[in-house]
């Protein structure tokens, strides 16, 4: 910048003018003060309030200092804060701005805190007619709700005081259900939606039914039964025919047989409601067909064992007994196999000679009767050796003897290639059968 000095004389008068310039002839505008400016936003006690600035300048606002409660306190220094009234009540709420030349501005607005209303809400449970129902109070409040009333068929008088309540509807129709809640303000609020009883379902008892598949002895059984909605079957109880019984869906049963045999089957089902249905069916069960009479190898999933099979002409019982003992290997046993399945001697290695039993089997656990022209099969399950001893060869067995008598031989492997080997004196039982009419 220059400074020019103009002389001029006019008219005998000496005039002096001084004058600024940038070079250009234009003089500098200068700084304008920022205009502070923000809008209240709605409010509530102990909610965060959001507070955003709006304020200008002629080139840029630098610094904003608020005063949300009037205390003379900054409480934020951007243009955007939040603030959280706890109490109610009304509030001088400060916005000063300054720019960047140091000049500032100050707005200042008053904000009415009050408490809020509190907002009644619930879900409009399902219903059956005279059964209790469950209504829950899911309302709202800045603070808390203090009090609540139903009015749970819309006759205006209340019915309940608790946040949470039964009430049991004893016709049918639609009532309107109201809820007003209070906080401790005494603020309330008032929520009220329709409910429809309808008449009650009549409950449609189930059908029983089933299927069988038998293999042998050994039947497997198959519920078909069904229940209307909304009913659902929640008990099975099942009667083979031979004092066998079962609960489950599906069970299998093995019958105790010698010849094929005709079984009565009942199935009975029942719902969630009480109501039951049975199914009864007459199955035919044919056991195993019989071989030829004789000692065979059989190796199974977890032994090697040897089937001595007999011929059985007239209608029997078995009776075995011990006659000799010479062995010791470790879970030997003489058993009778499926569907008999009767365990006659365990651990045959420490029994006594001379020891008798009889075959029994089925749900009771009663005497076996061998029917004419059955077979009777005794069964010999090779045993475990002791540790360090020579592997076993394998078992074998022979008989002699007709009905009512059998005696039979085992060989049970062990020492094979001994001398004496094999012997055919570790397991001796003699068959005995007692004809019955």
């Amino acid at each position: 910048m220059r400074s020019i000095g103009v002389l001029a004389a006019v008219t005998g008068t000496l005039v002096l003018a001084l004058a600024c310039s940038d070079g250009a002839g234009t003089p500098p505008s200068e700084n304008t003060a920022p205009v502070a400016n923000f809008a209240l936003p709605p409010c509530a006690l102990n909610l965060a309030c959001d507070f955003t600035s709006t304020s200008t300048d002629d080139v840029a606002v630098t610094e904003w200092s608020w005063d949300f409660n009037g205390d003379g306190t900054a409480d934020a220094n951007t243009a955007n804060a939040s603030y959280t009234y706890t109490t109610a009540g009304d509030f001088s709420v400060s916005l000063t701005v300054r720019d960047a030349q140091g000049l500032s501005h100050a707005k200042t607005s008053t904000i009415t805190i009050g408490n809020s209303a509190p907002v009644a809400n619930f879900v409009v449970p399902p219903c059956t007619i005279g059964v209790a129902c469950d209504f829950a109070s899911t309302s709202t409040d800045d603070v808390a709700v203090t009090e609540w009333s139903w009015d749970f068929d819309g006759n205006g008088t209340p019915d309940a005081t608790t946040a949470n309540a039964s009430f049991t509807y004893t016709t049918v129709g639609t009532f309107n259900v109201s809820l007003t809640v209070r906080d401790a303000e005494g603020s309330s609020h008032t929520k009220t939606s329709p409910i429809t009883i309808a008449p009650p379902l009549v409950n449609t008892p189930p059908t029983a039914g089933f299927t069988h598949s038998c293999s042998g002895a050994a039947c497997t059984f198959s519920s078909t039964s069904t229940d209307p909605a909304p009913g659902t079957i929640v008990t099975y109880a099942w009667t083979f025919g031979d004092f066998g019984t079962a609960d489950v869906m599906n069970p299998l049963h093995t019958y105790a047989i010698t010849v094929p045999t005709n079984f009565t089957v009942t199935l009975t089902v029942t719902d969630n409601e009480g109501a039951t249905d049975v199914e009864t069916q007459t199955i035919t069960v044919t056991p195993p067909v019989a071989g030829a009479e004789g000692c065979i190898n059989k190796n199974l999933a977890d032994a090697v064992v040897v089937d001595c099979a007999f011929n059985v002409p007239v209608r029997s019982t078995m009776k075995l007994k011990l006659l000799d003992i010479n062995c010791d290997l470790r879970k030997q046993r003489v058993v009778t196999p499926p569907p008999i399945s009767d365990q006659v001697f365990l651990a045959v290695c420490s029994e006594v000679e001379g020891r008798e039993l009889g075959i029994f089997g089925g749900p009771l656990d009663e005497l076996i009767v061998y029917e004419a022209g059955s077979q009777v099969v005794i069964r010999f399950v090779q045993g475990i050796p002791n540790n360090g001893a020579p592997p076993l060869g394998p078992p074998a067995a022979t008989f002699t003897g007709t009905f009512p008598d059998w005696v039979i031989n085992f060989e049970d492997g062990e020492n094979p290639g001994a001398a004496g080997e094999p012997d055919f004196v570790d397991v001796v039982v003699g068959v005995h059968a007692t004809v019955i009419p």
